[in-house]
């Protein structure tokens, strides 16, 4: 028998009650923001620092052994 978990389900995700408050106070309903938008307008609401972004790299390629 299996049990269907519900669609939404804020009291399982212990972030959510801080989350939709900082949603409702970032979106703008006349727009879509841009993501350094979002990212500007959340730190600013939560009063936290802008770090640089981490890059991602391809790691290298083997070299294939000459005979």
């Amino acid at each position: 028998m299996t049990c269907r978990l519900p669609s939404k389900s804020p009291w399982l995700n212990t972030i959510e009650p801080k989350w939709v408050h900082g949603k409702r106070a970032i979106v703008q309903p006349e727009r879509v923001l841009s993501a350094s938008e979002v990212e500007t307008r959340a730190c600013d609401y939560y009063g936290c620092n802008q770090h640089q972004h981490l890059q991602q790299t391809d790691p290298p390629k083997k070299r294939k052994k000459v005979a």
